[in-house]
């Protein structure tokens, strides 16, 4: 009767389901007790592997700060139609037309919270408060939403580091002290912080603004990550933003989004109002109209730390340093060595130096070391000088490539890596300064002329002595009043970089060379190029390879193919056919496939060549020369192998001057 019900039951129009059968001891009809219902099972699992895929211990969060407090953002301040939390197809209001005022602003923040009146009793910072929803929302989370009371106590105490530096410079600078909270939201005080977009360090300079302000950013060192130089160049940028704006909330906004931003945004809706700016469709980006409440929020914060509950929190102590001068390029590990201290410090006192030691070639860079070092560092340095001072400055050309440069210094390739921080060659060039070894006058020479003989005789199937084949479109080929140099391209070399070093345009050089416009250079190439006759190579950095050490032929010419083949070993003949014969057996007898005789010969694998028509083959001279040469020697007959070379000379020796020859598709007609 049950498995009948359970069948029924699924006739209906709601699918039902019987529970399972009750246990032997439990009779139907009312029960004394309700059936108990197991509990969501308890799974025993492997916390640390949890720990390895997840990224960090199961429970927590593993997002960074600036993950979560972007999650905050979106969810609190959707961007315009773009709320991730609600259906998309529901058509967003329109905000072409912003409110008479802008975003709405009131005197006391209670008047936007009634429920928080502690709001009304806060200490203002220095910088010039506007009360907005979005001031009070970032207020609200940093007090009360476990997320924002993480971030907020995370930069508090690491606000400690460098407090004392940038208020000092905004005070030289007759800034609003308050700025330095600019820097907590920038780069929560961390001198490493990057952005997608490029910008990096304490204040989040990008490139070009960076050079703007005087910061050194180079292969050896970018200042953009040093705490001083960087603060010091923010003193002049954020004193030019005033000074074009006359208003911080919109100075700010130009920080974050860019002066050349804002000025559009100001010329196309005509108004200087931050916030009427913000209320505008497509007036400024949603970054940006978060930005100066975010920095203004948490200035709010720092005056208030015990109404916000962050009281006692112990700050990270102020970084302090001694500067010394050092002779030439150390190591992080040299400099920890005389300063009595590990390189880790030494990394932390001097984030732009960005390969773990000084710049090569500048005696007297200023370095720091922890406070108390500096009596005893020029001291402790002379004593160790046997360690330092081996090494010297070197330039690499424009061409030169790395491993040369390890062959004229008697090191390893992987040694010369090593000792400056070379992850991909492709990241040097020309005028790229190095460290390497000191080395005799003598001994450099010596390993240079190695060196040069290295790179001439790293051509395809190439000797040692023999002459590098470079093949160029046209060998006879000239320009008027110009002298023809030869460039051999290396790792990270591209049309435009070599164009530069040669002053030449890039179009020149493509059609010189035969070059493809979207195709890349690649190591082993070898460009040809016509520059003035005064062209001074060593001026421009540039290592060119000596004509007299080259066998210039034109592309894909019988000399090109036959000085080509020669250096493998083998032999383009002119076979011709006797009678028919199928190109598959012509093959055969040369130890070659019939599909790679017929792509010589642009003709198809199955084809049958007539009495007296011709192809070319390649026939093996040097088996010995190449793999390529002995792997075919072994596909000879054996029965043909004594006699390749004799019928080879035989045929050129028998072969009239005026003998009637047709090729493949030809008659004798």
């Amino acid at each position: 009767m049950r498995a009948l019900l359970i069948v029924l039951a699924g006739l209906g129009t709601t699918a039902a389901y019987a529970d399972p059968a009750p246990p032997a001891d439990v009779h139907a009809g009312a029960q004394a007790v309700p059936p108990v219902r197991p509990g969501e099972p308890q799974l025993t699992q492997d916390l640390e592997a949890r720990h390895n895929i997840r990224g960090c211990n199961a429970g927590e969060s593993c997002a960074r700060q600036t993950d979560v407090l972007r999650e905050f953002e979106i969810q609190q301040f959707p961007r315009a139609g773009a709320n991730p939390w609600i259906d998309e197809r529901t058509a967003p209001s329109s905000r072409v037309e912003a409110s008479a005022s802008g975003a709405k602003k009131v005197k006391r923040p209670s008047e936007l919270r009634p429920d928080q009146p502690w709001l009304d009793k806060l200490e203002l910072p220095d910088l010039p408060v506007t009360w907005t929803q979005k001031l009070v929302d970032y207020l609200v989370f940093y007090k009360d939403d476990p997320r924002g009371r993480s971030i907020m106590a995370s930069w508090l105490v690491a606000q400690g580091r460098y407090r004392d530096l940038i208020v000092s410079h905004l005070r030289k600078a007759h800034l609003p002290e308050d700025l330095l909270y600019d820097a907590m939201i920038e780069s929560s005080y961390d001198n490493e912080d990057s952005s997608y977009a490029g910008a990096l360090g304490l204040w989040q300079f990008m490139p070009q603004g960076g050079k703007i302000y005087g910061l050194r950013i180079d292969r050896w060192v970018d200042e953009r990550k040093d705490p001083l130089r960087s603060t010091i160049a923010q003193m002049d940028y954020f004193a030019d933003l005033y000074q074009r704006f006359g208003d911080w909330h919109i100075a700010l906004a130009a920080f974050n989004a860019g002066y050349g931003a804002v000025l559009r945004s100001i010329a196309r809706y005509n108004t200087n109002d931050y916030y009427a700016l913000c209320d505008y469709e497509n007036g400024l980006p949603w970054e940006t109209c978060l930005y100066t409440p975010k920095v203004l929020a948490a200035a709010i914060v720092g005056h208030n730390r015990a109404a916000f509950g962050y009281a006692d929190l112990k700050e990270l102590p102020p970084e302090q340093w001694d500067e010394v001068a050092v002779p030439t390029s150390l190591t992080f590990g040299m400099i920890a060595r005389v300063a009595g201290s590990d390189e880790a410090a030494i990394k932390r006192l001097n984030p732009q130096l960005r390969r773990g030691r000084t710049p090569p070639g500048e005696a007297g860079y200023i370095v720091r070391v922890p406070v108390g070092a500096k009596p005893e560092f020029a001291k402790k340095l002379a004593e160790l000088e046997t360690e330092w001072s081996g090494y010297d400055a070197y330039v690499l050309a424009h061409g030169e490539r790395l491993e040369d440069v390890a062959t004229t210094y008697g090191v390893s390739l992987n040694q010369l890596r090593k000792l400056n921080g070379v992850d991909r060659e492709a990241e040097l060039e020309g005028g790229t300064l190095l460290v390497v070894p000191k080395v005799a006058e003598d001994v450099r020479a010596k390993n240079k002329a190695r060196a040069k003989a290295k790179l001439l005789g790293s051509g395809v199937d190439q000797k040692e002595g023999e002459q590098l084949i470079v093949a160029i479109p046209d060998k006879d080929f000239v320009v008027d009043k110009k002298q023809r140099v030869f460039y051999r391209v290396v790792a990270g070399d591209s049309v435009a970089s070599v164009a530069k070093a040669f002053a030449i345009t890039t179009d020149e050089l493509r059609a010189w060379n035969g070059l493809d416009a979207d195709g890349k250079l690649h190591p082993r190439m070898v460009l040809v190029a016509w520059v003035a006759p005064q062209f001074d190579a060593h001026k421009h950095e540039v290592d060119l390879l000596d004509e007299s050490s080259l066998v210039v032929v034109t592309r894909g010419s019988p000399e090109h193919l036959d000085l080509s083949e020669s250096r493998t070993g083998r032999v383009r003949t002119e076979y011709i056919a006797k009678e028919k014969e199928k190109l598959s057996d012509i093959a055969k007898k040369f130890g070659m496939g019939s599909h790679d005789l017929a792509r010589i010969n642009r003709i198809s694998y199955d084809t049958v060549l007539d009495k007296g028509q011709s192809c070319i083959v390649y026939e093996v001279k040097d088996p010995g020369r190449s793999k390529r040469a002995d792997e075919q020697w072994h596909k000879i007959p054996r029965a043909r192998r004594g006699k390749v070379a004799t019928e080879r000379a035989q045929r050129t020796a028998n072969k009239p001057d005026d003998a009637p020859v047709t090729k493949p598709g030809q008659t004798d007609e």
